[in-house]
């Protein structure tokens, strides 16, 4: 099952066809969308409030389509054995992306991202990138 990055639900919603390509292939079943993504999808939008027009559609699209995986209490816990992993290792990363690495090692989900590197220094996560 896949978890899809806040880089992979803005490119989808730019139409990148490697990303479209990949998700029409997918059971939309197998694929998951964080809280922490929608938060930072909900933002962007209100920092240029001129894209929700353009974009609203396909949001509601791929939102209804997809499973919904919240921020918990266990992933929390997640959350902070991975920040503890990376800051002894001196690889910090932001708190976006560590939360979303919590939600999905958690889940045992390959993180979709145009931004590997972001989460490359976690450990046990599985990575993917469709675009193209």
């Amino acid at each position: 099952m896949y978890l899809l990055d806040t880089t992979t639900v803005s490119d989808y919603l730019r139409g990148n066809a490697g990303i479209l390509t990949k998700l029409k292939s997918i059971s939309p079943k197998l694929i998951a969308i964080s809280s922490i993504t929608k938060f930072e999808i909900e933002y962007g939008l209100r920092k240029k409030s001129s894209l929700r027009k353009v974009y609203q559609q396909q949001l509601e699209e791929i939102y209804s389509q997809t499973k919904d995986l919240e921020f918990n209490t266990v992933v929390a816990i997640e959350a902070a054995k991975i920040r503890d992993e990376l800051v002894k290792a001196g690889t910090p990363i932001g708190l976006a992306d560590l939360l979303i690495s919590a939600i999905a090692r958690h889940h045992k989900l390959i993180v979709v991202t145009s931004n590997i590197k972001h989460f490359i220094n976690v450990k046990d996560l599985q990575l993917e990138d469709w675009k193209s």
